[in-house]
């Protein structure tokens, strides 16, 4: 994978197929590979690129403080970097906040956007609830599934606490050797704890209510039915605040939809770009008034 050189740092990113531009905006903490279905899918019939953003992954980082507008901007340098004018944009939680802050910055660079267990504004019981549980996690009350940090037992315990809440038990033990290699290649890297901090604080601050008419893109919002770290409450707010949005409601599926159920993302998401989404065809689609 080669390296862009965006606002003073370096991108890592990948470039797979030809076709439409496709690009993939990851999460909270997690590199590219948090996408590996999709890149495999998609990449027959459209121009895939996937990158780490800065400080996780492979991609440098300065050591600034953090927002989802300054990340917007890092995907902006790597789409001119590279040569793209317009893609469609896929975000999945965090990488769903870069994603709107991409929509109403630069709309001419967006052409369909796809929103995944993502919100304008993290509600205060969500961060409350999150908080606690946290804080009782670090008082040991969480299961250790993954001795990713035995030697930091409070960066251990508060790891396998967000895992639980991001993914099923299931996906955890079917998938534990993809999931410890992601987190132990990332704690490895020199400054990774701090970035996890600064990317919680650009979430945390993260609000487009007042802005999301402003996107003008069409846009499909997907939310996890036991997403217990943004619930899809939130993702229903989401499609009230944007015109024309397509919400549906992926049933028993938690956080991390598009690596849980990885099927079922495809088929909505193929099926949106390739304007075949059709309310007689889907049992679970919402279309909210504007």
């Amino acid at each position: 994978m080669p390296f862009a050189d965006v606002n003073g740092v370096k991108i890592k990113y990948h470039i797979m197929g030809e076709g439409e531009n496709l690009v993939f905006i990851s999460g909270w903490g997690m590199d590219h590979r948090v996408w590996m279905h999709q890149a495999s899918y998609f990449r027959d019939r459209y121009r895939v690129i996937v990158f780490d953003n800065r400080g996780v992954g492979e991609s440098t980082d300065d050591g600034r403080r953090l927002s989802t507008y300054i990340l917007a901007k890092d995907v902006v340098g790597l789409l001119d970097y590279i040569g793209v004018d317009r893609a469609n944009v896929v975000g999945n939680s965090l990488g769903g906040m870069i994603a709107q802050e991409l929509a109403i910055n630069f709309p001419k660079r967006v052409d369909k956007l796809i929103l995944s267990s993502t919100t304008a504004k993290l509600t205060r019981k969500t961060r409350r609830n999150f908080i606690k549980n946290l804080k009782n996690a670090l008082r040991n009350d969480v299961e250790i599934l993954f001795d990713i940090a035995p030697e930091r037992p409070m960066l251990n315990r508060a790891i396998n606490h967000v895992l639980s809440m991001t993914f099923s038990r299931e996906f955890l033990e079917r998938n534990g050797e993809l999931i410890r290699d992601i987190l132990k290649g990332n704690l490895s890297k020199e400054g990774y704890v701090h970035t996890l901090i600064r990317q919680a604080g650009a979430a945390i601050r993260h609000d487009t209510r007042k802005r999301l008419y402003r996107i003008k893109s069409e846009t499909l919002i997907l939310a996890g039915e036991n997403d217990v770290l943004i619930p899809p409450s939130e993702g229903e707010e989401l499609a009230r605040g944007i015109e024309g949005s397509i919400y549906i409601l992926i049933k028993s599926c938690p956080h991390s939809i598009q690596m849980e159920k990885p099927d079922e993302f495809n088929y909505y998401l193929e099926n949106f770009l390739s304007d075949a989404l059709e309310s007689e065809d889907i049992t679970n689609y919402i279309k909210p008034s504007s």
